[in-house]
């Protein structure tokens, strides 16, 4: 799928590492043990405390290179959390990065390389994607950024988090009323969504969809430049009537945007995409753009 830019809030940046008093030790992935209760920071906080730091790294508040005033990239999402710290390293940059590359933890991909250069200084960066786990942690990555100082280096660790909190237990699908589903014959992020193909559902097969929907987690608040709806799901008390309920299914972070009663809703995260799949099994062949997104699901997620 491609990542279409979005506003980014960056929440306590150094200000909430001095504040929580970050360590600097590394450890191996896994290893850092996670708080009795959860939350953004303390999220944030372990995945910095997962970074790989070279040995011999001295912790410093002194900046040097200004191109490492900020992360060399972000993450355009609503409710991202920026951590950082500076060391000094004895290592050249390409022993900085050579370091980095042999200390991946398990599940953790490499996702991007870049460089940038001032009349001051030059800067080397490298983005790291980790695993995360449970329907709370929606991103974590941390971001190097180093600079050559001497014959050694100033390094920059960006942890950048995204952690949201559990949806509240009475957003669920209401029982009774009429329940059908709409998908589309084409979709385009940027001439929005065309041909709807409406279903009546049975009792069964709104029972069905009303048990995936109920299973989502919480989405993170994002906003797209770009977006096309996939599907809609809607309650009716009678046929006819105004729909008192809806969910849309949105193509941009596979987001499921929900209102009940005129009222917005929290939005939902159709992680790995069971609720588009469901309702396109629902859905005729005419909903083609519908029924083929979901078929590629993983494809267009990764």
């Amino acid at each position: 799928m491609m990542r279409v830019v979005r506003l980014t809030r960056v929440v306590g940046i150094g200000l909430l590492a001095s504040v929580l008093g970050i360590s600097g030790a590394a450890t191996a992935a896994g290893n850092v043990q996670r708080p009795a209760k959860e939350t953004a920071a303390s999220f944030a906080i372990r995945v910095l405390k997962e970074a790989a730091i070279p040995p011999g790294a001295h912790s410093t508040h002194r900046l040097l290179c200004g191109l490492l005033a900020q992360a060399a990239t972000s993450v355009g999402i609503s409710d991202l959390t920026d951590l950082h710290k500076l060391y000094l390293v004895a290592e050249s940059p390409d022993e900085v990065e050579s370091y980095l590359e042999a200390h991946l933890h398990p599940g953790a991909k490499m996702t991007s390389t870049g460089n940038g250069s001032s009349p001051q200084c030059t800067e080397e960066d490298v983005e790291v994607s980790l695993p995360t786990s449970g329907n709370n942690e929606y991103l974590a990555q941390l971001v190097y950024t180093f600079s050559p100082v001497g014959t050694g280096s100033e390094l920059r660790i960006d942890s950048q988090t995204v952690w949201v909190p559990n949806r509240p237990a009475g957003e669920v699908v209401p029982t009774g009323g009429v329940m059908e589903v709409t998908g589309f014959s084409q979709t385009s992020a940027m001439e929005g969504s065309s041909g709807p193909v409406t279903v009546l559902l049975s009792n069964s097969q709104a029972a069905a969809i009303r048990a995936v929907f109920n299973a989502l987690p919480r989405a993170p608040r994002v906003l797209c430049m770009e977006d096309s709806i996939l599907f809609e799901i809607t309650i009716r008390s009678k046929a006819g009537l105004p729909p008192f309920f809806t969910a849309d299914g949105d193509e941009c972070e596979n987001t499921v945007v929900v209102t009940e009663h005129q009222e917005t809703l929290p939005s939902l995260y159709d992680r790995n995409c069971p609720l588009l799949r469901a309702v396109a099994k629902l859905l005729p062949a005419k909903a083609k753009s519908t029924r083929e997104i979901a078929g590629q699901c993983k494809t267009w997620q990764s």
